[in-house]
């Protein structure tokens, strides 16, 4: 049966078959390499659930919820990297979601991506040496509880 868990594992799924970029590190992971972060562009992948609310009528056990959330994606590249470059990068994060319907084997369960969009940009290290955007990919997960 289709679940948060599973949801939250499908969309990263899509991700790291998709995106090879730059290394991707996870939440609640330990990083991937030693000296962390690397001197390449790298990206921080998560899921983020804003809301769960009932959204059909039917017997318990068999009412259709709807979560909502995004899929944030933090592409972070040494400073001098170069915008352009980096927003590219950026895009090309955010492509991979774009209009995507999956994790949709289960009768009454799919996640919908909408547009990505590209947030911000400033020093997003503590020592000054990493510059970051944001990829915001809004998300509806449909499921059946």
């Amino acid at each position: 049966m289709a679940d948060w868990a599973g949801a939250v594992a499908a969309m990263r799924a899509r991700f790291v078959g998709a995106f090879t970029a730059a290394p991707a590190q996870f939440q609640n992971e330990d990083p991937p390499a030693t000296p962390w972060p690397p001197a390449t562009p790298w990206v921080y992948f998560e899921v983020i659930e804003t809301e769960t609310k009932l959204r059909g009528v039917g017997l318990p056990g068999n009412k259709t919820w709807l979560t909502t959330g995004h899929i944030f994606i933090h592409v972070f590249v040494t400073k001098g990297y170069g915008l352009p470059a980096h927003l590219a990068l950026a895009g090309q994060a955010g492509e991979i979601f774009r209009s995507a319907t999956f994790y949709n084997t289960d009768p009454g369960a799919k996640v919908v991506c909408f547009g990505p969009s590209i947030q911000g940009g400033d020093s997003a290290s503590d020592d000054g040496n990493q510059f970051g955007v944001t990829v915001a990919i809004p998300f509806e997960f449909y499921f059946i509880a």
